[in-house]
């Protein structure tokens, strides 16, 4: 498994590389960056956006970046606030697909966001590192601070 952003990225570069060296494009591939759970590492969830972003530049708008967003947040608690605002800085850094709860993942909800809000940015410091363990965030979240429609969905009561 990769321990870091640049591991991620030699890991794809070496599969982009054996896959347009057979003869496939770019456009039919899919490389999945590799979302691991935020809890577990605080950094995996800025190694897969930098990932993203760095494979994206390099490679273009052809190849798909992709993963399994809602992983970022196994075992902790907000799951729906979190996988949000993951999706909406995963689609930031340049994936342009992801593996995802499409009943619990409204995209107009999602792109909808405020980033000014509490929430986001605590979830965005929890999912990017600088809230390392979830400290702030999980303070936040037993204090009541995210309301219930904003912390979960349907299918996590």
């Amino acid at each position: 498994m990769p321990a870091s952003a640049g591991e991620r990225v030699d890991n794809a570069t070496r599969i982009i590389d054996e896959a347009t060296r057979r003869g496939i494009a770019l456009s039919r591939l899919y490389l999945d960056a590799l979302v691991m759970p935020v809890a577990v590492e605080p950094e995996v969830g800025s190694w897969f956006l930098e990932a993203v972003h760095t494979l994206r530049e390099r490679y273009g708008p052809q190849i798909h970046l992709t993963g399994g967003l809602s992983n970022v947040s196994f075992g902790l608690p907000a799951r729906r606030l979190l996988n949000d605002v993951f999706i909406k800085l995963a689609a930031d850094a340049g994936a342009d697909s992801g593996i995802i709860d499409p009943v619990a993942s409204d995209p107009r909800r999602i792109f909808a966001q405020d980033r000014a809000s509490r929430a986001y940015r605590l979830a965005t410091d929890l999912l990017t590192g600088l809230d390392p363990f979830g400290m702030e965030f999980l303070a936040a979240y037993r204090a009541g601070e995210f309301t219930r429609d904003v912390a979960t969905s349907s299918r996590s009561r």
